[in-house]
């Protein structure tokens, strides 16, 4: 079983195709911020094409995790984001209106589908911050290469990670230094996230 998480309009075929946007007609319509409706340990592959990057620094942790918890031991995952490091360096060719634009302004899908929040950009990764991340969810002999502005990044699962144990991992969180504590762990961030959503329903 293959998925193909946040599919938009490239649907491949031999892949779930999942999205949570209806009018692209995914295989599968879900919420890609709640569980995946598979079993742990279930999934042969992960394509995650261009949507890593929508979700903000603390929600990537949760979505990222629903994703690794139902791969397979030896599964491989295959994340593609903006390399952010080499996006930087055009700063000046765009220009700061452009660049603003450019990153974080787009919610229309290929120019036909209104997909909301979730289109946005929320956060940033490099090389080495991404294959960090990774590196929590037992996703290890992670491989980069580039297509332009984009990297992609095929890792391999060597090891099950339970909630449990990312609930451990401190966030460090730079602009919240006026906060009881800038060092915030995950099972504190995902409380709050849990309250968050239910006051906004």
């Amino acid at each position: 079983m293959k998925l193909n998480i946040g599919c938009g309009h490239k649907k491949l075929e031999g892949y779930i195709n999942i999205d949570s946007v209806a009018s692209v007609n995914p295989d599968l319509l879900h919420d890609i911020t709640q569980p995946l409706p598979y079993e742990d340990l279930s999934v042969d592959a992960i394509l995650a094409d261009s949507i890593l990057e929508h979700f903000d620094k603390y929600l990537r942790f949760i979505v990222f995790y629903n994703w690794s918890r139902v791969l397979k031991i030896g599964g491989i995952i295959n994340v593609k984001v903006p390399d952010f490091k080499v996006i930087l360096t055009k700063f000046k060719k765009f220009g700061f209106d452009n660049f603003v634009d450019t990153i974080f302004g787009e919610n229309m899908l290929a120019s036909k589908t209104y997909c909301g929040h979730f289109g946005n950009h929320k956060f940033a990764y490099s090389p080495k911050s991404l294959k960090s991340f990774v590196h929590h969810f037992g996703i290890d002999d992670a491989k980069i290469t580039h297509d332009g502005y984009d990297m992609i990044l095929v890792g391999t699962k060597s090891r099950h990670v339970s909630q449990g144990e990312l609930d451990t991992i401190i966030i460090h969180s730079h602009a919240n230094s006026f906060g009881d504590t800038p060092d915030l762990p995950l099972h504190f961030v995902r409380k709050k996230i849990s309250e968050f959503k239910k006051g906004t329903d």
